[in-house]
């Protein structure tokens, strides 16, 4: 079962992947168009495909496309961590008791799940109450929760969000979260401030054309990408509290954990609060209902009481 979920979410993250890279490409050829003065559009991408004109700009969003990926894959722990003091919580080097339980909680799950690997720990400063994985794959993965989180709730509850996270990782989808969080991000900032070098004035019908779709991608783009999101991590938070329930082998302290986590930001308004927008979609709760990228609170119980 366990491997049948890994291949699918492989298969997934490459196919994101290809989406993106394919997104990028079709950007920089618009602006070609847009660059050469096209007289039509379906004219413009026959001169730029067929090399009578070369696709300057579609080969570099290429290229920014690869070293995206390659960047997100090294330097992953960065890129989410940043915009936030943390620090990585190493066993035999705990400076207090709630490090010692949490690397205990890590390493009893571990055990628990049988695992010849351990995620890396570590503890976010934040005044909101949060938790997720990531990585590239199991080997170099990483588990983050904030400090208001640690401080909130029962060790029975601290260990079922671990738990949940270690669940990401087990189900191998941790790698097709942080692709999409990188990529879109990334790829809505080359949509809305690198297009608009080469959006002059022209007279030909092509590249206004083109000119009038990179303004149309401005507008369908994020909703494109939130969509993907919502699609990707609502299924995926569902598989992870089964998960958690499983290792903890009691659906209880998940459900404490998810209500109290979801009440802690029924209280406050946290939106400003993260200045990182890359882990939107890895945390285990993300506020709203309907536009948000995970299921309700609602439905999660109701999924884990059933």
């Amino acid at each position: 079962m366990f491997d049948k979920i890994i291949r699918e979410n492989q298969f997934k993250t490459n196919c994101v992947i290809a989406l993106y890279v394919i997104i990028f490409v079709l950007i920089g050829l618009l602006v070609d168009i847009v660059r050469i003065n096209a007289n039509t559009l379906l004219g413009g991408f026959y001169a730029l495909l067929n090399l009578q004109e070369f696709p300057l700009v579609a080969i570099i969003m290429l290229g920014i496309a690869f070293a995206v990926v390659l960047f997100t894959i090294s330097n992953f722990k960065r890129i989410l961590l940043s915009g936030s003091e943390y620090k990585e919580i190493i066993a035999g080097s705990e400076i207090n008791m709630q490090e010692k339980n949490l690397t205990k909680m890590l390493s009893e799950l571990v055990e628990t799940a049988n695992l010849p690997f351990c995620p890396k720990l570590y503890l976010m400063d934040a005044p909101y109450m949060n938790a997720f994985a990531s990585g590239w794959n199991a080997d170099n993965s990483l588990i983050a929760v904030t400090t208001t989180l640690v401080r909130n709730l029962s060790y029975a509850e601290q260990k079922a969000v671990i738990a949940h996270e270690l669940s990401h990782i087990r189900h191998g989808d941790i790698r097709l979260t942080l692709m999409v969080g990188v990529l879109s991000n990334i790829m809505l900032l080359v949509v809305n401030y690198g297009v608009y070098m080469f959006l002059g004035n022209s007279r030909e019908k092509g590249a206004n054309t083109a000119r009038t779709i990179l303004i149309v991608l401005q507008f369908i783009l994020p909703l494109l990408t939130l969509v993907l999101q919502m699609f990707l991590s609502r299924s995926r938070e569902y598989m992870a509290d089964s998960g958690a329930a499983y290792l903890m082998g009691d659906s209880a302290p998940m459900i404490q954990a998810l209500q109290k986590i979801s009440g802690n930001y029924a209280q406050s308004d946290f939106s400003q609060s993260d200045r990182n927008p890359t882990r939107q979609a890895l945390y285990i709760f993300s506020a709203g209902e309907m536009f948000s990228t995970h299921p309700s609170i609602e439905n999660r119980i109701k999924a884990l009481l059933n």
